[in-house]
């Protein structure tokens, strides 16, 4: 498949993946689990999180790759880094709007610790993923 459709693939999925993100977290709570000291919401989180940021972080990847003037890795870095803090961003703005906009949720100061930690999680992976591929090619 050809870069340009990959990195239109992958938008794709992050705007679908953010929408149903955006819903999801307004929308009125499924119980899973009734035991309070369960953490199976905030492992939920974490990973909802890391799905979020992996996703952004690949698109940017993946247009910058597409695309024939290279950017430097430094700046490159930056903007991964940005597409990061931004998703704590949205998830502090979730739970802000939850209490706000919901009668029936409320904003929970460990939601946006396991949102944060689900997107810092997903920076580091893709930080070890792009610099193992970078060490792959170089020794073929």
């Amino acid at each position: 498949m050809h870069l340009k459709s990959e990195h239109k693939i992958i938008f794709i999925i992050a705007v679908f993946y953010t929408i149903a993100l955006t819903a999801g977290s307004l929308m009125r709570p499924i119980h899973i689990i009734d035991d309070p000291m369960s953490n199976i919401d905030k492992l939920l989180h974490a990973g909802a999180y890391f799905g979020l940021t992996a996703l952004w972080i690949f698109w940017v990847l993946f247009k910058r790759s597409s695309k024939t003037k290279t950017t430097s890795s430094k700046k490159l870095w930056q903007i991964v880094i940005g597409i990061c803090f931004m998703a704590v961003l949205y998830g502090v703005l979730m739970e802000v709007l939850q209490g706000t906009l919901t009668s029936y949720r409320t904003p929970d100061t460990w939601d946006i610790l396991a949102n944060t930690a689900g997107s810092v999680l997903a920076l580091i992976a893709c930080l070890v993923y792009v610099n193992k591929s970078k060490m792959l090619k170089s020794n073929f």
